[in-house]
């Protein structure tokens, strides 16, 4: 019996023929072309901001005996970096203002003289100009143009108050400050002050980032009157020597002299000096903004109260944790915190780690991620070092970032 064979008709052949040629045509088109791009993603740099107390790259401690990003968990950057992304770990004052810090910020990634701007330094008695970062920049070729024309942008990585530096970092890229343009001659201003570079930045991630403030430093109004006041603020930030711990102790110590008034970092944490923030900042519709709770608590028997949870939160957070889950109140300012506060990570209150009050939010929806608007992640169970790697028990935090920073180049 011969082998049957099919029939096609003219008709069937030319439309096979089409078909191919439309598929050949739309593989070369630029509809074809962006998914390509879409699938391979970004891959601009990652840079990591601490939050208080915390150090970086600059740090002789931070290379040596224990990693800011990792903790106990080892070299997180390091991992990173294995896995093809480009991550630097900026070194910003410890216990100095947003403002400050965010000078600093700006001065180690375009490799320049840190400028804290003639009217701010005037008002709140330091000095203007800090380090001067031309020879040692963190990174380079930040905020300029690649071959195809496109800004050469970066991402920000922030935990606890690295999440204010990096905010207020943005506003003034975009916005700049009216005042240092009006109160500084013309030609000196600093390039952060100018705006007009809305689109240097790719995304925001923060970790236990007190957005509205944290209710812990409470704790620390009653010493308020031991610290002086009406000192000249010290500000700026050593580079690397041999003496790297001794230096930062010595940045730690400048609290004593600074004291806890406007213009440190201490304000900046409190529900008051949160809320005054947040009103000089606006979103960015040109930034992806991903925020991530911390709690490490749970429900209190008998009350609405919440009590540390021992298998998450370390003995050193626990006082902070037990005073944080029972208390509400008013603030000077006005600013009621209820039991909606009580959620914490040991110092930081939940409610506040997911997104400024004031600024567009959502719970995160991986099928709808939209840049001017916060995406608010899982709830991170832990305490507040936790999310960076334990500061005494041991948290595997790389499977956790890989995720994230894997994320945000797909996009």
């Amino acid at each position: 019996m011969g082998i049957l064979k099919n029939k096609v008709s003219f008709p069937r052949k030319l439309i096979s023929l089409l078909l191919v040629l439309l598929l050949i045509a739309l593989s070369a088109s630029p509809l074809a072309s962006a998914k390509s791009e879409t699938q391979t993603g970004t891959n601009y740099p990652y840079i990591f901001v601490a939050g208080y107390a915390g150090f970086g790259q600059y740090d002789e401690m931070n290379n040596t005996l224990f990693k800011y990003w990792g903790m106990r968990s080892g070299d997180l950057l390091k991992y990173l970096n294995e896995q093809g992304f480009k991550c630097y770990a900026a070194s910003v004052d410890p216990v100095n203002s947003a403002w400050d810090r965010a000078c600093e910020l700006y001065a180690q990634l375009t490799g320049t003289v840190v400028d804290y701007g003639q009217v701010h330094s005037a008002l709140y008695k330091h000095s203007r100009f800090g380090t001067d970062y031309s020879k040692e920049p963190l990174i380079t070729g930040w905020g300029s143009k690649d071959a195809n024309g496109s800004i050469e942008k970066v991402n920000f990585v922030a935990h606890s108050f690295g999440g204010a530096t990096v905010r207020l970092l943005a506003q003034l890229l975009a916005k700049g400050s009216p005042e240092e343009r009006s109160g500084t001659a013309q030609g000196k201003v600093s390039g952060l002050f100018t705006g007009g570079k809305p689109d240097w930045i790719y995304s925001i991630t923060t970790l236990a980032s007190p957005h509205n403030g944290t209710t812990v430093y409470n704790l620390a109004i009653p010493l308020k009157p031991l610290f002086p006041s009406g000192n000249t603020k010290i500000v700026g930030l050593p580079i690397t020597t041999s003496f790297g711990i001794y230096n930062y102790l010595k940045n730690l110590s400048k609290l004593l002299n600074n004291g806890i008034g406007e213009d440190t970092g201490a304000y900046d944490l409190s529900l008051d000096g949160a809320a005054k923030l947040n009103k000089m900042l606006t979103i960015s519709d040109q930034i992806y903004y991903f925020s991530f709770p911390t709690d490490a608590t749970v429900p209190a028997s008998h009350s609405d109260n919440r009590i540390p949870d021992t298998k998450l939160m370390d003995a050193g957070f626990l006082p902070f944790g037990l005073y944080m889950g029972r208390t509400t109140g008013v603030t000077a300012g006005g600013i009621v915190y209820d039991k909606s506060w009580f959620n914490n990570d040991g110092m930081v209150n939940t409610v506040s780690s997911k997104a400024p009050n004031d600024e567009p939010q959502k719970i995160f929806d991986a099928n709808n991620i939209t840049k001017g608007v916060w995406n608010i992640m899982k709830t991170f169970r832990g305490d507040h070092a936790s999310i960076t790697g334990g500061l005494i028990r041991e948290v595997n935090i790389d499977p956790f970032y890989l995720a994230q920073l894997k994320l945000i180049n797909s996009l």
